[in-house]
């Protein structure tokens, strides 16, 4: 009898942001009436700006056409996105367009990207951390090893003294928020050098970074010898429902480790599609990048607004300045799915319950920016109101 991945079976379903989904549903179809606002969203809300719409338009029109039509593209990546991406965002870092992949995800990327490693790989994750890492490595039949992220250390991972081979590091952070400076980043690229470690670098959120903090983890000297950084466009431009994203593999990591990739990539990949890399590319002319960073900072207003209110009600809670997340302390003796519940049927208010992120995170929960100014407002004006009539 052919036996199954028996490590699937360890994937959390209780868990999950299937549950929240499923809680909410449910709670929205026995209460039609109510007026549910979600603050547990991860998905942007705000649309595609108007120029790229018109591009990817176009670019669907050329395939209507037998001399501009376009099939198969290399499995990597159309040159003309691969070169702007680094003429943008990677100048004079000394990078070749070998050494980036394009792809249709960061969450896909950062557990595929596993398949590059000896499966024996002793792998760090973080408990709190993007649940994705251990349960796609679960998938891939991989053991994972636990680092906790500490309320006293502000929730920055430190370096440990044992060795691992790879190491996630989500930067800035979800679900907490927070964003790291040069010398977290400086001792952790120093550990993998010492160690022989890889580092998956997820900088999916780093166009929210506001304050003067790295932007690429290739800002740190030798990073180019230890780290793969993974970028995306779903929320900088909207491409949640479109999925493009990309990654570099720097050639100082092993030998001959982009011909090795790439061989991997033809068997294993298609392509993202031409209409959606004409997209990509157009982030970064100009009255994009205008529209970008004007959709970007409406993000961080909501956040801000929800920040405050929160302290209003004498909270705890970190992040909301770098990233579009924020990081709440629950105060009531509850647990995390247990203050999910109580702000569902009181507040028709939907959070993210920690535990999600990890056993260590059942005391906060997770709040999302990434809405409309309107359901901000009045996510937070319920709450204040409610904490004020019942402290």
């Amino acid at each position: 009898m052919v036996k199954i991945n028996e490590n699937l079976k360890y994937i959390e379903s209780e868990n999950s942001f299937a549950k929240v989904i499923r809680l909410a549903n449910i709670y929205k179809q026995e209460h039609p009436d109510k007026d549910v606002v979600s603050l547990g969203i991860g998905d942007v809300t705000l649309p595609i700006p108007k120029k790229i719409v018109d591009i990817m338009q176009n670019a669907l029109e050329e395939l209507d056409d037998k001399d501009t039509f376009k099939g198969y593209g290399d499995s990597s990546g159309y040159e003309f996105l691969k070169s702007t991406i680094l003429d943008n965002e990677y100048k004079n870092m000394g990078f070749t367009t070998k050494e980036i992949y394009i792809s249709n995800g960061t969450k896909t990327d950062s557990t595929n990207i596993l398949e590059l490693f000896d499966i024996n790989s002793k792998i760090l994750i973080s408990d709190i951390m993007y649940p994705i890492y251990h349960n796609a490595a679960l998938c891939l039949n991989r053991k994972t090893y636990v680092m906790p992220l500490k309320e006293e250390d502000n929730f920055v991972p430190q370096v440990p003294e044992e060795h691992y081979d790879i190491i996630y590091l989500c930067n800035p952070n979800n679900p907490i928020g927070n964003a790291y400076d040069y010398d977290t980043l400086t001792s952790w690229v120093n550990y993998a050098n010492r160690e022989n470690a890889i580092i998956i670098y997820d900088n999916v959120y780093e166009d929210f970074i506001s304050y003067n903090l790295p932007h690429s983890i290739y800002e740190i000297n030798g990073a180019k010898n230890v780290a793969i950084e993974l970028k995306s466009f779903s929320k900088s431009l909207s491409f949640s429902g479109i999925r493009c994203s990309y990654y570099i593999i720097p050639k100082e990591i092993y030998e001959d480790v982009n011909n090795i990739w790439a061989l991997r990539t033809i068997n294993r990949f298609n392509g993202v599609n031409y209409i959606t890399q004409k997209g990509a590319k157009a982030f970064y002319d100009a009255d994009v990048q205008i529209e970008v960073k004007k959709n970007i900072n409406y993000y961080l207003e909501n956040a801000h607004i929800l920040k405050e209110g929160f302290k209003k009600c004498g909270f705890s809670i970190w992040g909301g300045e770098n990233a579009p997340y924020l990081w709440v302390k629950i105060k009531e003796n509850m647990t995390s799915w247990e203050i999910f519940d109580k702000y569902l049927h009181e507040l028709n208010i939907i959070i993210t319950p920690g535990i999600i992120f990890g056993a260590s995170g059942d005391k906060y929960f997770r709040i999302s920016a990434l809405n409309t100014r309107e359901n901000t407002i009045k996510a937070i004006e319920r709450i204040i109101k409610y904490y004020e009539k019942n402290n």
